[in-house]
C-alpha cells in the first residue's frame, strides 16, 4: 500500500486517532506524574488526584444523557424514522431506500439536548459546590498552602461546569461518527497541555500554577467542539440547532433510556471514584496518595485500551439500525480483542516496572502492594469485559445497564462494608470482584450474545482466551516465581 494512502487511512481512522489521542494523554504517565511525585508533597499529591477524581464524578450529574444522545443522534443521522428500540425481530428501523439524515428528528433531538444540559449544568454546580467543597475540607487543611488550594478548587469547579454544558457539541460530533477529526484535534491539545504542565513543574512548581495551566487547556475543549460542529457535514449542526418549542414526546423517549444509564453510571464509575473520595477522609496522606495515583494509572491504561472498541460505538448503532448483524459481530469481535490485549499489555508493563521507576525518580510515595495491583487488574479486566458487552446490547436502545450496575453496585457496597474492618483498603478490589463476577459481567454478556444471535464459545474463542491466558501467566510470575 502506498505510503500516502496508508497515511490517509490512519488519518481518518477512528480507532487509530483515538489511540493517538489517548496515548498523548498517557504521556503524563511518563512525563507529568514523575515530576508531580518528585516536586509535590504527599498532601498536594492527594489534592491533585482528588481534583481529578471529583472531575470524573461529573458523569453522575450527566445521568446517562451523554450516551443516550450520542446513540439517538447516530440513529437519526443513519435515517431512523423515530427513536426506537432496535433488536432482532422488531420492525425495520429505516425506509427501504432512505438512509439519509432525518433532519427533522435531529433538530428535535438537538433542541431537547440543549434544554436538558442547561438544567443539568446548574444541578452540577450546586452538587459540586456543596459536596465537592465538603470533600475538600480535610485534604486542604493538611496542605501547606491552604489559600492556594481553595483557589484551585474554585477554578476546577467553574471550568468543570462550563465544560459539562459543552458536551452537547461532543455528543453531536460523535453521533455523526466524526471520531477521527475530534481525536486528531484532541491529540494536539493533549500534547500542548502536557508540555506546558511539564514546563510549569520545572520552572514554577506549585499546585496552583499546575491547575491554572491544566484547566486552561480543559477549557479549550468546548471551543474545539463548537468549531468542529460548525464545519463538519457542511454545517449540519447549524441547520438543526435552531431553538424549537419544548417537545415532551422526544424528552420522554430520551428520558427512559437516560435515567437507566444514569443509575448505571452512579453504581459503577460513581462508586469507584467515590471510594477514593471517602478514603481521602480517613486514610493517611501517603497511603491515600499511593492509592489515588494507582487508580489514576489503571484508569489511564483502561482508557487507552478502550480506543479499538469505543471508537466504533456510533458505527455499531448505525449497523444495528440498518439490520447488518454479520457486520456488527465482525466489528465487535475485532474491537473487543484489541481492547483486551491493549489493557493486559499496559497492565503487565506497569506491574513489572513500577517499582523500578518509582525508585529511579525518588518518589515521595511508593507503589502499592503487588497483590493489590493484581486484584485491581482482574477487577478492571472483568469490568471491561462486561462493559463492552453491555455497550453492544445498548446499541439496541433497550437499556438494561441500570439492572446490571444496580445489582453489582449493591453487592460491592455490602462486601466493602463487611470486609473493610478486617482487611482495610484490600476490601475495595475484592468488593469490585464480588459485584462484577457476581452479576454484572455474565448478565451483560448473556444479553449481548443474544442480541447478536451468537453463542459464548463461538464469539469468545478468538476474543477473550488469549488475553486471559496472558493475565494468568503474569499472576503466576508475580505470586509464585518472582
Amino acid at each position: 500500500m502506498p505510503i500516502k494512502k496508508l497515511f490517509n487511512r490512519a488519518w481518518n481512522s477512528p480507532t487509530i486517532t483515538t489511540w493517538t489521542s489517548y496515548s498523548a494523554q498517557a504521556l503524563s504517565l511518563l512525563g507529568l506524574i514523575p515530576l508531580i511525585l518528585k516536586k509535590f508533597s504527599a498532601e498536594d499529591i492527594v489534592l491533585w488526584y482528588l481534583f481529578s477524581t471529583i472531575i470524573a464524578l461529573q458523569s453522575i450529574a450527566d445521568f446517562g444523557f451523554r450516551q443516550t444522545f450520542t446513540r439517538i443522534i447516530s440513529f437519526a443521522y443513519g435515517g431512523a424514522k423515530d427513536i426506537e428500540t432496535f433488536i432482532p425481530g422488531t420492525r425495520k428501523a429505516i425506509s427501504d431506500n432512505d438512509t439519509s439524515p432525518n433532519k427533522t428528528l435531529l433538530a428535535g433531538i438537538v433542541s431537547t439536548m440543549k434544554f436538558i444540559y442547561a438544567r443539568l449544568t446548574f444541578i452540577l454546580f450546586v452538587l459540586m459546590g456543596i459536596f465537592g467543597t465538603w470533600a475538600m475540607i480535610k485534604p486542604v487543611d493538611k496542605s501547606p498552602h491552604i489559600i492556594q488550594s481553595w483557589i484551585c478548587w474554585i477554578i476546577v469547579l467553574l471550568v468543570s461546569c462550563v465544560n459539562f454544558y459543552g458536551k452537547i457539541y461532543l455528543n453531536f460530533l460523535e453521533g455523526l461518527y466524526k471520531i477521527a477529526v475530534v481525536r486528531r484535534v484532541e491529540t494536539i491539545r493533549s500534547l500542548a497541555a502536557i508540555l506546558s504542565s511539564i514546563a510549569v513543574l520545572l520552572l514554577a512548581p506549585s499546585l496552583l500554577n499546575l491547575i491554572i495551566v491544566n484547566q486552561f487547556w480543559a477549557l479549550t475543549v468546548i471551543i474545539r467542539d463548537w468549531t468542529l460542529c460548525k464545519r463538519v457535514n457542511d454545517g449540519l449542526y447549524l441547520s438543526v440547532s435552531k431553538k424549537l418549542p419544548f417537545d415532551k414526546q422526544i424528552f420522554l423517549k430520551v428520558w427512559k433510556p437516560a435515567w437507566r444509564s444514569g443509575i448505571s453510571g452512579f453504581m459503577s464509575i460513581g462508586l469507584t471514584n467515590l471510594t477514593g473520595v471517602v478514603y481521602a477522609q480517613i486514610g493517611n496522606s501517603a497511603a491515600v496518595a499511593s492509592y489515588l495515583l494507582v487508580i489514576r494509572i489503571i484508569n489511564q491504561v483502561r482508557d487507552i485500551s478502550m480506543a479499538p472498541f469505543y471508537s466504533k460505538i456510533p458505527l455499531m448503532a448505525r449497523l444495528r439500525v440498518q439490520g447488518d448483524l454479520p457486520g456488527l459481530v465482525k466489528l465487535v469481535k475485532r474491537g473487543m480483542f484489541l481492547s483486551h490485549m491493549v489493557f493486559i499489555t499496559g497492565f503487565v508493563f506497569v506491574g513489572l516496572f513500577s517499582g523500578y521507576l518509582f525508585s529511579l525518580i525518588n518518589s515521595k510515595i511508593s507503589f502499592i502492594d503487588q497483590g493489590m495491583w493484581l486484584l485491581l487488574g482482574i477487577a478492571f479486566f472483568i469490568h471491561r469485559y462486561g462493559a463492552m458487552h453491555m455497550q453492544v446490547y445498548l446499541s439496541t436502545n433497550h437499556i438494561i445497564s441500570h439492572i446490571a450496575d444496580g445489582v453489582s453496585g449493591i453487592l460491592y457496597i455490602i462486601v466493602a462494608l463487611i470486609l473493610t474492618h478486617y482487611i482495610g483498603v484490600f476490601a475495595i478490589p475484592i468488593a469490585m470482584l464480588a459485584g462484577y463476577l457476581g452479576f454484572y459481567a455474565w448478565y451483560a454478556a448473556i444479553h449481548s450474545y443474544k442480541s447478536m444471535n451468537i453463542g459464548l464459545y463461538a464469539f469468545e474463542k478468538g476474543v477473550l482466551f488469549l488475553p486471559l491466558l496472558i493475565f494468568i501467566l503474569y499472576a503466576i510470575f508475580e505470586l509464585v516465581i518472582k
